[in-house]
C-alpha cells in the first residue's frame, strides 16, 4: 500500500503521538509498504499558540528518515493571541462558529499543510491523520474528501479532558472515516458512546515497543552527566507540562521524605512554557530540605534506556493521556509504576500486579504509594516482573503492527466512505 501519515509533528519532535506514528510508519514501511510523511515543522504545539514559541523551529521541506519521505511544511501564529481568548469564550459560551475557533486554536494553521495534502492524497491508497485535537486532522479529512481516498484517524483521545476533546467538528471529522483507531479499550468504549459517533467503525490497535532496543546503557555514566546520586531514584520522563502532575509530584516528595523514604526524584524530559516554573517549585523543596529533585530539561534519545536503568520506580500521575508509551518503556526495564486512576492508565495498569494506580491532585496518596514502593524491594521486583512479562506477552512490536497493518487494509480496501457519511 502507499499510505500518507498526515501529522502535526513529527521526528525529531517529541511526544506521545509523535513516536507512535514514527514507530508505526518505519514498521510498515520494513513490511513492504510506502509510507509518507505530511507535518508542520513545530518542535510541539506549543510553537502554534504560545507566546514566543515561535522561534527555532525545523526548515520546512523533504527529506528521508529511515524509510520515510518526510514532508515538512510552514504555518501561521498570525492572531494566535485572539483565538486563545476565543477559544476560552467558546468553551463556556455558544459561541458563533464556536466549533471551528477552538480547533483553529489549536493549530497548525496551514494554507501550505491543507495544499500539500491535497496534493500528497493524490498519490497514496489510504491516508492516516493523528493525533485531536490538532489541526492536522481537519485538513488530511478534506483531502480524502476531495481526492476520494479512504481515511483512518487515530484521534489519541483523553477521555478526562472534555474541555479539549469534545468538539463536534472533531466527531464530523472521524465519521468521515473508514476506521477510527482507538489505543486502549477504554478509548474505544468512550468513542462508542459519544452521539456524534453512532455508526463508526472504532478499532483497537494499541501501542507497541521494541524488547530489546540497541545500546547498553552506562549507569555510572549517566549518574555522572546528570548529576544523580547514589541510592533509589524515583523517575518522571515526559513533557515538563502541569497536566502531568508535576506540581503535586514535587509536594508528594516532601511528604515522602517525611516518612523516611530514601530516595531522589528526577524529573526529565522536553522543556515547555511551565519549565521555569517547575524548576522554581523544585529548588525551593530541595534547598529546604537537603533532598535533590532532579529536573534535566532534554536528553538525547540514547539516555532515556539509561535513566530508566538507573531509576527504582517510575511514575506519572496524569489522568490526560491516550495511552502512555513510557509505561511500557518503563517495564521493559523491570520498574514498578505509578499511575492514575483516571483516564488511560486505569486501562493499561493492573494494580498491585505491575503497579500502583492513585489519584490525580492527592499528593499525599502519591507519597504513600510512592513510600510503599521504595521500602519493599521484594514488592518492586516482583511487579517489575509481571510488567516486563505483559509487554513480552502483549506489547512487542511485531504482534501490535500486525494489527495496524489490518485496520489500515481493510480501510483501503473499504474504499472511501459513503456519500452520506461524507456529506455529514
Amino acid at each position: 500500500m502507499k499510505i500518507l501519515h498526515c501529522l502535526h509533528n513529527y521526528h525529531p519532535a517529541r511526544g506521545g503521538a509523535e513516536e507512535l506514528m514514527r514507530r508505526v510508519g518505519e514498521r510498515l514501511a520494513a513490511r513492504g509498504h510506502e509510507i509518507a510523511v505530511l507535518a508542520s515543522n513545530a518542535w510541539s504545539v506549543e510553537n502554534y499558540f504560545l507566546p514566543r514559541c515561535g522561534r527555532g523551529l525545523m526548515p520546512p521541506g523533504e527529506e528521508i528518515l529511515n524509510g520515510l519521505r518526510v514532508r515538512r511544511v510552514p504555518f501561521s501564529r498570525r492572531g494566535a493571541r485572539f483565538l486563545n481568548l476565543m477559544r476560552a469564550v467558546a468553551r463556556r459560551l455558544p459561541v458563533p462558529g464556536g466549533p471551528r475557533i477552538r480547533a483553529l486554536a489549536w493549530g497548525p494553521r496551514s494554507r501550505a499543510y491543507a495544499r500539500a495534502a491535497e496534493e500528497e492524497a493524490g498519490r497514496v491508497d489510504l491516508i492516516v491523520a493523528c493525533p485531536l485535537p490538532t489541526l492536522n486532522v481537519g485538513y488530511a479529512w478534506k483531502a480524502a474528501r476531495r481526492r476520494r481516498r479512504p481515511l483512518v484517524v487515530v484521534p489519541c483521545f483523553h477521555t478526562e479532558d472534555p474541555s479539549t476533546y469534545d468538539n463536534p467538528l472533531y466527531d464530523r471529522w472521524m465519521r468521515g472515516a473508514e476506521a477510527v483507531i482507538a489505543l486502549t479499550e477504554g478509548e474505544k468504549e468512550y468513542l462508542e458512546r459519544r452521539p456524534g459517533l453512532r455508526g463508526v467503525n472504532v478499532r483497537v490497535a494499541g501501542v507497541g515497543i521494541d524488547l530489546d532496543p540497541d545500546g547498553a546503557p552506562d549507569g555510572d555514566r549517566t549518574r555522572e552527566k546528570y548529576g544523580i546520586p547514589a541510592g533509589d531514584v524515583i523517575l518522571f520522563l515526559g513533557q515538563h507540562g502541569l497536566h502531568k502532575g508535576l506540581k503535586d509530584l514535587i509536594a508528594a516528595m516532601e511528604i515522602f521524605w517525611d516518612g523516611g523514604g530514601p530516595a531522589c526524584l528526577v524529573i526529565a524530559g522536553n522543556p515547555t512554557s511551565h519549565t521555569p516554573e517547575i524548576e522554581k517549585s523544585a529548588s525551593a523543596v530541595s534547598a529546604a530540605r537537603g533532598r535533590k529533585i532532579i529536573v534535566i530539561k532534554g536528553f538525547p534519545e540514547e539516555d532515556k534506556r539509561a535513566l530508566l536503568r538507573e531509576a527504582s520506580v517510575f511514575v506519572m500521575v496524569s489522568p490526560f493521556e491516550s495511552f502512555g508509551i513510557v509505561f511500557l518503556e518503563a517495564w521493559r526495564e523491570g520498574l514498578p509504576v505509578v499511575g492514575c486512576v483516571r483516564g488511560a492508565s486505569a486501562k493499561v495498569i493492573e494494580p498491585f500486579a505491575d503497579g500502583l494506580l492513585v489519584e490525580a491532585g492527592r499528593p499525599r496518596e502519591l507519597a504513600g504509594a510512592l513510600l510503599a514502593l521504595i521500602l519493599d524491594p521484594e514488592t518492586r521486583r516482583r511487579m517489575g516482573e509481571r510488567g516486563r512479562a505483559r509487554v513480552v506477552e502483549r506489547y512487542a512490536w511485531e504482534n501490535v503492527i500486525m494489527e495496524w497493518e489490518k485496520i489500515y487494509r481493510d480501510a483501503a480496501g473499504a474504499g472511501p466512505a459513503s456519500a452520506v457519511s461524507r456529506r455529514r
